[in-house]
């Protein structure tokens, strides 16, 4: 369910609602730990000397919180917008974590919701880490699904039941640990609440580390270039960045909608992409723009002999798809809205 405004500029007030009577909430696990005790902190522990089932997780180890810690918690890391995660060349539109990214990026995602959090003195949260062969079907993904090897969210204890906080899976709010595994584990897979490590090797250091925000350099583990990604993604998805990652997310069912296209109106073509990294455009092409008119909006193609009007195999008011294969080369492209055109664009092909 989505929250009653738009989270753009929510804070740790902000308040989802959450029913944790309903039906998909498995019974407590029972915790490997007694009681008030928990033997994974008397020093360093792999994750590969504590992986297992989900029903062998020490529960009595992992931080407690309240339903109201929950609910107030899994909004302020869902919704708040902050400066430090603003990339540069938008030094005044702050960011969240970039939960619209879920193909990459959960590894930072966690480490920094649980930085936030223990900022806002919260109960610092655990990980949950998964590895196996996991898919999760999502509407945040041009491809409609994601495959991993792993993936990690921060996890908490409230009562005897393991709460995953993870808006990248289920923005709506926290799920019960089986139900968040249930969106993206079909078979067997191993699993660990760790509590200072959200990937690699370790699990438990020998002693507890503080929580610290990803790094924002901007090299492949920096959370910086996951906002460059998120941000890519939702320009191939048709969205329009400053609205899904401002203040009109997709869990946001408040907003005004988007002006339609205008038929009237020439399309506007800024650039073209085949996926959300700087690698050359190939295939897929998709062509990022505005006022594309489903049924009306017409590419052509010219260069290297060729001059067609390309297929279209997806199109929306801001991006167009196109599954056709052409050869290497530059070619120029131009979009009509019947006789109103764009001026042409420059495509490479490499």
């Amino acid at each position: 369910m989505a929250s009653s405004a738009c989270g753009g500029d929510g804070g740790p007030d902000s308040e989802p609602e959450l029913d944790l009577e309903r039906s998909d909430v498995e019974a407590p696990l029972q915790g490997s730990a007694g009681s008030g005790s928990c033997p994974l902190l008397d020093g360093p522990h792999a994750y590969n000397e504590l992986k297992g089932p989900l029903e062998a997780l020490p529960v009595d180890c992992v931080p407690s919180w309240t339903e109201a810690q929950l609910s107030h918690g899994f909004a302020a890391i869902r919704d708040t917008r902050h400066p430090e995660l603003a990339l540069p060349a938008q030094p005044g539109f702050p960011r969240r974590i970039p939960w619209l990214d879920p193909e990459n990026g959960c590894e930072e995602r966690a480490p920094a919701a649980a930085y936030f959090l223990h900022q806002w003195d919260y109960p610092t949260p655990w990980f949950a880490r998964v590895t196996g062969d996991l898919t999760l079907q999502t509407e945040n993904e041009p491809d409609g699904e994601v495959s991993w090897s792993g993936h990690v969210a921060p996890v908490v204890r409230v009562g005897g039941q393991l709460m995953v906080l993870d808006p990248a899976i289920e923005p709506a709010g926290p799920l019960p640990i089986a139900a968040w595994l249930s969106r993206f584990v079909a078979g067997e897979a191993d699993m660990a609440v760790c509590r200072d490590h959200a990937l690699g090797d370790g699990c438990f250091a020998a002693e507890p580390v503080a929580p610290s925000l990803p790094s924002m350099a901007s090299d492949y583990e920096g959370i910086r270039i996951r906002l460059v990604s998120e941000w890519r993604v939702q320009e191939l998805l048709g969205r329009d960045p400053y609205r899904s990652l401002g203040d009109c997310p997709p869990w946001v069912t408040t907003c005004p909608p988007e002006p339609a296209p205008d038929p009237n109106l020439p399309p506007t073509l800024r650039r073209f992409a085949s996926d959300r990294t700087d690698m050359p455009v190939w295939y897929p092409i998709y062509v990022i723009g505005d006022n594309f008119v489903p049924g009306l909006t017409t590419v052509r193609i010219t260069g290297n002999g060729i001059d067609e009007l390309a297929p279209i195999s997806e199109i929306n008011k801001r991006r167009i798809l196109i599954e056709q294969e052409y050869p290497f080369g530059v070619y120029q492209v131009t979009a009509s809205n019947g006789a109103h055109a764009s001026p042409p664009l420059s495509l490479t092909i490499e």
